[in-house]
């Protein structure tokens, strides 16, 4: 796989230019739960170790998923506890739960 860099990642428009490094270096910090070695093998990762890094942790994930994309990967939600602790993986993006999610939206 081509060495993924972070400079290719894209924060949200509204983010502010004095936020960018802080919100571009949470986004690598949960990007480093994810794939901790570097080495393209993904750890699943849950909601509570997500909020320890960011409160806005949907819109780190929101990023990342568009940074990925461009491998054919995602970051998807795959279980959810009966406390609504979320579980998160790193899949290809073909078939996926948030491939299906933009479908029905129209924007995939």
């Amino acid at each position: 796989m081509h060495q993924m860099s972070f400079n290719e990642l894209l924060l949200n428009p509204s983010v502010q230019p004095e936020d960018a490094k802080r919100l571009s270096a949470q986004a690598e910090r949960i990007w480093r739960l994810f794939c901790p070695d570097g080495s393209g093998h993904y750890m699943a990762v849950w909601t509570s170790e997500l909020q320890k890094i960011a409160y806005q942790y949907c819109a780190r994930i929101n990023e990342l998923r568009c940074w990925l994309l461009r491998y054919g990967l995602t970051i998807d939600l795959v279980s959810r506890s009966k406390n609504g602790n979320c579980c998160y993986k790193v899949v290809t993006f073909e078939g996926s739960n948030y491939q299906r999610l933009l479908r029905r939206k129209g924007l995939a």
